[in-house]
């Protein structure tokens, strides 16, 4: 979703869509795409396999107990 979108969509929520100007004015500004996300390196491990592990080592502890 592109931020005009959404900064259109918060002025309608907001009751302001009545004031063509913002609508002018965020539609002219300029912004700067986002980079994409890089792997954090962590030790040996990426912060995503660190995630994973943390997340599956409680859900085998309560398959172990149950």
């Amino acid at each position: 979703m592109s931020s005009v979108y959404l900064d259109e969509a918060l002025l309608d929520a907001a009751g302001l869509s009545e004031f063509p100007e913002l609508y002018a004015y965020i539609r002219e500004r300029y912004q700067e795409p986002v980079p994409p996300a890089q792997a954090i390196p962590i030790g040996e491990q990426t912060l995503q396999k660190q995630v994973k592990e943390n997340y599956d080592n409680p859900a085998a502890s309560n398959k172990a107990s149950s």
